[in-house]
């Protein structure tokens, strides 16, 4: 099986005649080299095999040729903007390192779970617990990492002597079953929480700090079980794979793509600044049915001084009553005598509560009550409302809302068509040699 053709186009590849490591013994063996460095077929199998959980149609060439790209991205992405700015727009509040860590075991315990269950269900104890000895931790040292209970707080950070204090207190004892003795500190269980974790910690939540132990024991034993099965240089790669994928999608929230678009993003911000009223005008002729909005609408209301007696008037129109009729029998309002004739209403400026009210309707529909805003106290009116016509326009082009959404669409294009840009650059400027595959399943 051949890369794609679109990759073999812009890469600068040597194409090495060697068979796919089909083995588990070769899953050490290169599938690829990227200027050089390995890129690992244990890597490349494994994400694979994630994505086919995901898309059964997926295929181990397409795999490996996203990883290539991947990889390329993240080396421009980590040389221009840092791995600081990179993981800080993650939402989850998690240092990069512990972001990555946690995708690995998760990556690996989902593919392989079920062997390190067989192999835990040998322990003595046929399970993870049996490895494990809590230590028990005083009130008064958790104070002389925390302060005292109860302190007011401005942050959930601690300086270094509170951080070398956490790390003298241990939670947990463990024994891994080929060996690797060790323990799990308080401060091991802080440098792996985001803000809600830490705010746990200083609550002094001693069970969410023994989970959290425990949770580490589990990652470990997953790396462990893990590197004994496919190698150390193994899981090293696919933890790098991993990097590379957080780091490339950081890349593209940067530019305003990728799984969230509606993020913050300083170049989006740059390119929207530089679009043109000529642009913004091109962009609206293109996508003027993106700007429909109802123009005016033709309706008819009730005003009620209480809930009883509306409840009672939409009860008797669900019923069949004639709208205009009930108006000028009970409605409070100076439209009555037109049976809560409105006329027409126009989507004019800040339209008032009863035009929201009325713009929120269906046309031919009757509204349910709506109390009139007011405190929780007052007395307050209540509404029904009657759409009898709607028509549509649009909005105009010289619009600030227009303006805004073509300007941002138009910057989110510019963003991508650099981004392609780079990627070709870059594929174009690498040394890729990649392994031939036997003949196979792709």
């Amino acid at each position: 099986m051949n890369p794609a053709p679109a990759l073999r186009a812009l890469a600068g590849a040597v194409w090495l005649a060697c068979a796919w490591p089909a083995a588990v013994s070769a899953q050490g063996a290169p599938a690829a080299r990227i200027d050089g460095a390995p890129l690992l077929a244990f890597s490349v199998e494994t994400s694979w095999r994630m994505a086919r959980a995901a898309d059964p149609a997926a295929r181990r060439d397409a795999t490996l040729d996203a990883l290539i790209a991947d990889r390329l991205l993240a080396t421009a992405a980590r040389k221009r903007f840092g791995e600081a700015v990179l993981s800080a727009g993650q939402r989850v509040g998690f240092a990069r390192d512990v972001s990555i860590d946690d995708q690995l075991a998760s990556t690996l315990r989902t593919l392989y779970g079920s062997e390190m269950e067989q192999e835990l269900r040998q322990l003595p104890g046929a399970g993870l617990d049996s490895l494990l000895h809590p230590q028990a931790v005083s009130g008064a040292a958790l104070d002389a990492v925390f302060g005292k209970s109860g302190a007011l707080r401005l942050d959930l950070d601690l300086d270094s002597a509170q951080l070398a204090q956490a790390d003298t207190l241990v939670l947990l004892r463990f024994a891994l079953p080929h060996g690797g003795d060790g323990s799990i500190t308080l401060g091991d269980v802080y440098r792996r929480q985001n803000v809600q974790g830490r705010v746990a910690l200083f609550a002094r939540e001693r069970g969410f700090m023994l989970q959290q132990a425990r949770v580490q024991v589990a990652a470990r034993y997953v790396l462990d079980w893990s590197r004994r099965r496919f190698g150390a240089d193994a899981v090293a790669d696919l933890r790098r794979v991993l990097a590379d994928q957080g780091d490339a999608q950081a890349m593209l929230r940067l530019h305003g793509l990728g799984d969230d678009q509606h993020g913050g993003s300083r170049l989006l911000d740059q390119l929207a600044s530089q679009v043109s009223p000529a642009q913004v005008r091109d962009w609206y002729q293109r996508h003027r049915e993106d700007f429909v909005r109802i123009e005016r609408v033709r309706a008819r209301h009730i005003r009620l001084p209480d809930e009883a007696s509306a409840r009672a008037v939409a009860a008797a129109l669900a019923g069949g009553a004639d709208f205009a009729t009930l108006a000028r029998r009970h409605s409070v309002a100076p439209s009555a005598a037109s049976g809560g004739a409105l006329g027409w209403v126009r989507h004019e400026g800040r339209p008032g509560w009863l035009a929201q009210l009325v713009f929120a309707q269906a046309e031919g529909q009757v509204s349910a009550p709506v109390r009139t805003p007011a405190g929780p106290a007052a007395q307050a009116p209540w509404e029904i409302v009657l759409v009898e016509q709607r028509v549509l326009g649009y909005q105009e082009a010289g619009s600030e809302s227009v303006r805004y959404v073509a300007s941002r669409a138009l910057a989110r294009a510019m963003a991508a068509e650099q981004l392609m840009a780079l990627r070709a650059d870059l594929l174009r400027k690498a040394r890729i040699e990649i392994a031939t595959v036997a003949q196979g399943p792709a």
